[in-house]
């Protein structure tokens, strides 16, 4: 896909982190109000770019979608949390949590269904949840987010433990990517877990995202997946 974010020179897709460590900016994040001042030189003097300013992904419904797919695992992270919390747990560190994203009618990206699917605590063996639909058009889908233990970042390949024979790359080969074959959008799987920092550091949930281009290679060459902004926000109206 030619899904882009404009970050001067760096161009990433969603809202994931750059390179320099930076995620993008919402849209209509700042920015604009005409050339810069230039001390000693007069305002007609200066040779404004005629190039037109970047556009935002939000701006065109193809970039657009990864946008707001990508906000969509951000609030259901969160949600993920917050249900941990309400339960008296240790946020999304005690048990597994799991939803699919999917897109609404008026072309939003939501998570569901609702309730959230969840798995036995950590502490007494629990792993994976699969999630039915639910009401969930399966033709909607266009990704799953599911909450892993500390520090887990990456997908699981297969288990020899009964039920988790599979583990996310069968989840995602043998699922996901058959349920959404007739699916214009990319198949996604994200993963949250909290993060180890070190002192002084405070760990926050981290959001890394996979698809057929990387889930595999994560697994074997213990890569993380791109890094998803916690904080991401859909674009305006959706």
């Amino acid at each position: 896909m030619t899904d882009t974010t404009n970050l001067g020179t760096i161009w990433v897709v969603g809202q994931r982190r750059a390179p320099g460590g930076t995620f993008p900016p919402p849209a209509g994040g700042g920015g604009g109000g005409g050339p810069p001042d230039i001390i000693g030189v007069e305002p007609e003097e200066v040779e404004l770019n005629p190039e037109p300013p970047p556009t935002h992904p939000c701006d065109d419904p193809a970039t657009a979608l990864p946008w707001n797919v990508d906000a969509a695992a951000a609030a259901a992270a969160a949600e993920f949390d917050r249900l941990g919390r309400a339960a008296g747990e240790d946020g999304i560190n005690d048990r597994e949590r799991g939803a699919y994203l999917f897109r609404r009618g008026d072309g939003s990206v939501g998570f569901g269904p609702l309730p959230i699917a969840e798995g036995p605590l950590f502490s007494e063996g629990g792993e994976f949840v699969s999630s039915g639909l639910g009401d969930i058009d399966p033709g909607s889908v266009v990704g799953f987010i599911h909450s892993h233990p500390q520090g887990s970042h990456r997908p699981s390949g297969p288990s020899p433990r009964v039920g988790l024979e599979e583990g996310d790359l069968g989840f995602f080969n043998n699922y996901l990517v058959p349920l959404m074959a007739n699916n214009d959008a990319t198949p996604r799987l994200y993963i949250v877990a909290r993060n180890e920092v070190g002192a002084g550091q405070t760990p926050y949930n981290q959001i890394n995202a996979y698809d057929a281009t990387n889930i595999e290679s994560s697994i074997n060459n213990f890569e993380e997946g791109p890094e998803v902004n916690p904080d991401g926000t859909p674009c305006p109206g959706q």
